[in-house]
């Protein structure tokens, strides 16, 4: 009796993250910062709560990812920086509570084991799949590998390689997406960026992505294609993907300004509660709404566990940073500083430092070199998309590790190939945009 209370407490605690969150990111008030914290508290209080239900292996990952996060806090307090407890409760929430709100709708995506229909499978299934996955998450983030992975795994189990290959098609969406972060904090640093130029130097580098899953896929991997298990692109299981994609698009028409994943986050719901009371009427999703928050809503116990712990390590490599003990000077950003940046932001992310703490870090060192704002923003986006799908420590990842059980290092390291030689392509896609066309010089 005491482990269901103590669920259905983290369950309700996770739920009242999901609540905040997306309070916090659709409106603006006075009190915002207060709502962002309580959000954090609740998130951490359902991790605690529910860290005993662990295994052994992800508890000694968590632990490691803590002590080197609070070992590095200490040193950056030792030289005169506070790490910013406000940061470290608030870090990963908004991503979690999307993560949460999109699992609602496992309560009308995945059909029983009587009444699943079979999913295409084959060659032209991967190829089918890779493709609707990387459109629809451009639209829908995070939401879209979910989804739809989710729905796969009920049939086979996600196995490595289509972690790895989703995890590149998800995040070469961010290449050129006004929907992701990515896109966000290219504004923030480079205000004067145009989005039509951004998002028209973007595609190509998302579409060679594309293709170089595609092509090695046939050339090296023909075991997986035979066995691969994918999403329909048509029908019945298209339905669901199609609404929440018309209702974001939708409710970032309307909401101008506001977070996108708080209105994913919010459409999930809104999709979900719908379909569900259309089916079922108003008691019966009463009822499974409930239930969903008191044994579903916990068996995110793993995602919990590893974007805290991840978030302690951040805050630790931030605190670092902001004590100027880990630092670069340029002067000039030519063709070479092109390169360098690009190269060696996804490097850094590899290592564990996410794209937005250098951009945020890195930003009054670049733009003291007068850079083109079109150029140094396409920089950022094509390291963003290269720096998460090769990092152990990218919110990517870790979902895939916390969903599907495939450690986030190992799908990073399968990445390490792709991410590399998409280096060498985004670095002279980014030189001939810089020689050839006057809105990148």
């Amino acid at each position: 009796m005491k482990n269901i209370n103590r669920k259905t407490l983290a369950g309700l605690m996770i739920m009242t993250m999901i609540l905040l969150s997306i309070l916090k990111g659709l409106v603006d008030f006075p009190g915002e910062h207060v709502v962002a914290l309580l959000a954090g508290i609740s998130g951490w209080i359902a991790g605690l709560l529910l860290f005993i239900d662990t295994s052994r292996a992800l508890k000694i990952q968590a632990g490691i990812l803590v002590l080197l996060g609070m070992a590095l806090s200490i040193f950056a307090l030792t030289r005169g920086q506070t790490p910013d407890l406000f940061l470290l409760t608030t870090l990963n929430t908004s991503l979690l509570s999307m993560v949460a709100a999109v699992g609602f709708l496992r309560l009308v995506t995945l059909p029983g084991d009587d009444t699943a229909p079979s999913l295409p499978q084959g060659p032209a299934a991967f190829f089918r799949t890779m493709m609707g996955l990387s459109f629809s998450s451009s639209i829908t983030n995070i939401s879209a590998p979910v989804v739809m992975c989710d729905r796969i795994h009920v049939t086979k189990p996600i196995n490595r390689y289509m972690a790895s290959c989703s995890t590149r098609v998800f995040c070469g969406a961010a290449s050129w997406s006004p929907f992701y972060g990515a896109m966000a904090v290219v504004f923030t640093y480079s205000p004067e960026a145009n989005l039509l130029w951004l998002i028209f130097a973007g595609i190509p580098v998302c579409i060679v992505g594309l293709i170089y899953v595609c092509l090695t896929a046939w050339k090296f991997h023909q075991h997986e294609l035979s066995d691969f298990v994918g999403y329909p692109v048509h029908g019945r299981d298209t339905r669901i993907p199609l609404i929440l994609i018309c209702t974001s698009l939708l409710g970032y028409l309307l909401l101008d300004g506001s977070s996108i994943l708080a209105i994913i986050a919010s459409s999930a719901l809104l999709v979900t509660v719908t379909m569900l009371v259309l089916r079922y009427g108003l008691i019966s999703t009463i009822s499974r709404m409930s239930d969903f928050v008191a044994e579903g809503l916990p068996k995110m116990v793993s995602e919990l566990t590893l974007f805290l712990s991840a978030g302690v390590l951040a805050v630790g490599i931030i605190a670092l940073i902001e004590a100027d003990l880990i630092e670069f000077h340029i002067t000039n950003y030519s063709t070479i500083t092109i390169v360098s940046v690009l190269a060696g932001m996804v490097l850094l992310s590899a290592i564990g430092i996410h794209p937005v703490i250098q951009i945020a870090s890195a930003a009054p060192i670049l733009l003291e070199s007068s850079p083109n704002a079109n150029l140094i923003g396409a920089t950022w986006l094509f390291a963003w998309h290269l720096g998460t799908c090769s990092s152990y420590l990218s919110g990517t990842n870790l979902i895939f590790q916390g969903r599907y059980g495939i450690p986030s290092w190992r799908i990073a390291m399968d990445n390490w190939p792709y991410s590399i030689t998409m280096v060498v392509f985004g670095s002279i896609w980014l030189v001939t945009l810089n020689h050839y066309l006057p809105a990148f010089q």
